[in-house]
């Protein structure tokens, strides 16, 4: 493995398609999360800091398959990595001037709150959940979005988080 790893590289990894519908699926859920909010005149995404977004998490990807010689990422981390990057680069912007209430300035941690709830925490069962465990796993997404607005995470937190979630949905069956 080369020690300098360029774009081009990780585009040649992935391929360009691959990349664009990741990006793609992305910028549709978070267009999603706005319009459903009834916030599309106070907030849009940035399609640049997106692609940025996309890169890194690509790039990251890239390094951990080529360090570790492994062929398939699990989904926690590829989730792990994501929801690292769009903290870390916040492609929901909000319009210029307009008047702003507390959910809108941290659109990016709720857009990704939903996002981690319904990629890989929703329970898989077809049974809905009970009061008491819709209640435990509100919860738990509420105190992980409180994590993702006043803490300082990094991705090997968040896969932490994620994968401890999915352990305790596991010890409770």
């Amino acid at each position: 493995m080369e020690d300098v790893i360029n774009y081009d590289m990780v585009v040649e990894y992935f391929g360009e398609e691959t990349i664009k519908d990741r990006y793609k699926y992305l910028y549709d859920k978070m267009q999603v999360y706005i319009t459903e909010r009834g916030q599309s005149e106070q907030m849009y995404i940035n399609s640049a800091i997106l692609q940025q977004t996309v890169m890194d998490y690509f790039t990251d990807i890239y390094r951990l398959k080529e360090f570790h010689k492994i062929q398939q990422v699990n989904i926690i981390k590829i989730v792990a990595y994501e929801v690292y990057w769009i903290l870390r680069r916040k492609p929901i912007q909000l319009v210029k001037d307009v008047e702003v209430d507390s959910k809108m300035v941290f659109a990016n941690e709720g857009f990704l709150t939903t996002f981690v709830a319904h990629e890989c925490l929703v329970p898989t069962e077809t049974e809905p959940l009970s009061d008491t465990e819709t209640e435990e796993f509100l919860k738990y997404l509420k105190h992980m979005n409180y994590h993702m607005k006043y803490r300082n995470l990094d991705k090997q937190d968040l896969e932490l988080m994620l994968y401890s979630f999915e352990t305790g949905k596991n010890l409770s069956i």
